[in-house]
């Protein structure tokens, strides 16, 4: 083998190497962008939920101003706490507000929950 040769092929080489470390990089770090975006979900529902448990009802708007997020951001949160079996929706268009549901007796939320 020539010389040449064996530097086009050990830069191959050094290439592939390269990019298969750059894609297992890559899926690490979109990995923990989406696991820091469901952490930050989370903590902004729970923060929702403890204002309404505190204040006994919340509207969007409030929701919104709470958390600094959009009407229909606000929105899906309310819409998962309620699938949730944590909160009901009262009322509707602009009166809407969200309730605590009144956990059963030997229900209550966990530390974690609240």
């Amino acid at each position: 083998m020539t010389p040449f040769l064996l530097i086009v092929i050990a830069v191959l080489i050094v290439a592939l190497v390269y990019l298969m470390v750059r894609h297992d990089v890559r899926e690490r770090v979109i990995e923990y962008l989406n696991e820091e975006r469901h952490l930050g979900k989370e903590k902004r529902k729970a923060t929702l939920l403890r204002h309404i448990r505190s204040r006994g009802k919340i509207t969007n708007d409030e929701a919104e101003a709470l958390l600094g997020v959009s009407h229909s951001t606000a929105t899906l949160y309310f819409d998962e706490l309620e699938a949730e079996g944590k909160i009901e929706q009262k009322g509707e268009g602009r009166g809407t507000h969200y309730m605590p549901i009144k956990p059963l007796r030997g229900t209550e939320p966990t530390t974690h929950e609240r």
